[in-house]
């Protein structure tokens, strides 16, 4: 991958030869706090919903008539714009893809709500889901990165087509990357054609005020009961702030957590509280990267009876890699399955400009996978201990749905 910048436009471009299929990505970072929760996310989707120039249905017909995949996304911190189709289709998709970026008209907002409340609604009939929620409104308390299925229903009839249209702005004024992955058979013409077609993707650096909202410092342990007296299974997630993608400590947490309760079949989680006592129907541990904070968690669905003894159980597990070195053939395990996924997941074209445009737009450079790969393979025994002790001393959140008559074995904690 190779970064141009050409008048002021961030281009990323990687040649894979012979590749019947373009894959072109639009990346807009979001450095800037929403006005309401889900504004980002109604924006990304009225981009699909009709221009100035077609209709929804139109454009709907064009793209599926001309076999070329467009999809929008909004994250927390980035938004983005993903195309993929055939090589001689090149000028059309750029022209289509342009159009919606700078002439969608957001007349359908109001519709788009209607669609967005009713997915929310059905999404959240899904206890994990309606529990995840509220760990993470919980664990991210008045900070950007809070914004769930229920803060959005919260904030969605507050929001004006005014407010779209001054989103878009900011999308416009952010910081941007185009990347650009395909069978390119002459680079400069492309990255000519990009900076006389797309100079509004002259990326600006504004300042960015997520990061200073944001505290990192929980003072004390919290714990969210959510009441689901129907339910037959408890679903328990229990989590704490740590460092991200940007730190040292970043492939050291996730060689502990692939050991932990990442890997499947082979994790420790898996082995001792579904196996062993057979506390789990599904057990896992996760660390999920964000530009300015990360999560570290453990899941569990268990038997409602068995809330506290899997409780216990997360912290069994933890202690023992805090006290215990590893074995050789689970750190070598660990650090294997972890460079397996990454090439798996950097595959095909779409996938490449993913995962790159990801990474600059994240500013963490185009050799971030190498370097961080580097670290991965330089975790040692000692490092797993030490951050399985920073996770036992960190506060943490602890959301559970399950009957309110189970209530009673964590009273104490709540």
């Amino acid at each position: 991958m190779e970064l141009f910048n050409k008048n002021g436009i961030n281009i990323l471009t990687e040649s894979a030869p012979k590749t019947p299929r373009f894959s072109v990505q639009f990346f807009f970072k979001v450095s800037k706090k929403q006005k309401y929760n889900g504004i980002n996310s109604l924006l990304a989707r009225l981009l699909l919903q009709g221009t100035k120039k077609y209709s929804a249905s139109r454009l709907a017909y064009m793209f599926e008539n001309e076999c070329i995949d467009v999809s929008t996304k909004a994250k927390q911190d980035y938004i983005k714009i993903s195309l993929c189709f055939l090589n001689e289709d090149f000028n059309l998709a750029m022209d289509l893809v342009k159009d919606l970026i700078l002439n969608s008209t957001f007349n359908d907002f109001e519709k788009e709500i209607i669609k967005i409340k009713g997915d929310i609604n059905s999404d959240l009939d899904n206890p994990k889901v309606k529990m995840t929620d509220a760990f993470i409104r919980t664990i991210y308390k008045n900070h950007p990165y809070s914004e769930t299925n229920t803060s959005i229903l919260n904030d969605l009839d507050k929001i004006t087509k005014e407010d779209i249209i001054e989103a878009h702005k900011q999308m416009l004024n952010s910081k941007k990357a185009i990347v650009v992955v395909g069978d390119i058979e002459n680079e400069e013409k492309i990255l000519s054609y990009f900076e006389q077609e797309f100079s509004f993707m002259k990326s600006d650096n504004p300042k960015d005020e997520i990061e200073d909202l944001f505290n990192n410092n929980i003072e004390k342990d919290e714990y969210v009961w959510i009441s689901k007296n129907d339910a037959k299974q408890a679903q328990i997630i229990q989590g704490c702030l740590l460092d991200s993608f940007n730190s040292q400590l970043c492939a050291k947490i996730s060689v502990m957590n692939n050991i932990l309760g990442s890997s499947g079949l082979s994790s420790r989680m898996f082995v001792n509280l579904r196996d062993k006592q057979g506390l789990a129907y599904n057990v896992r541990s996760q660390y999920d990267t964000m530009l300015h904070s990360a999560i570290f968690n453990m899941y569990i669905g268990t038997t409602p009876k068995n809330i506290k003894k899997s409780l216990e159980g997360f912290r069994i597990e933890l202690e023992k890699l805090a006290n215990e070195k590893v074995t050789d053939e689970e750190l070598k395990g660990a650090k294997e399955n972890i460079s397996g996924k990454l090439k798996y997941f950097s595959q095909n074209n779409s996938q490449i400009a993913s995962v790159q445009g990801y990474n600059f737009i994240m500013g963490l450079g185009l050799k971030y996978k190498e370097l961080y790969l580097d670290d991965v393979y330089n975790v040692s025994k000692d490092d797993i201990c030490y951050i399985a002790n920073k996770i036992i001393n960190t506060k943490k959140t602890t959301a559970i749905i399950a009957p309110d008559e189970y209530k009673e074995q964590i009273k104490d904690l709540l």
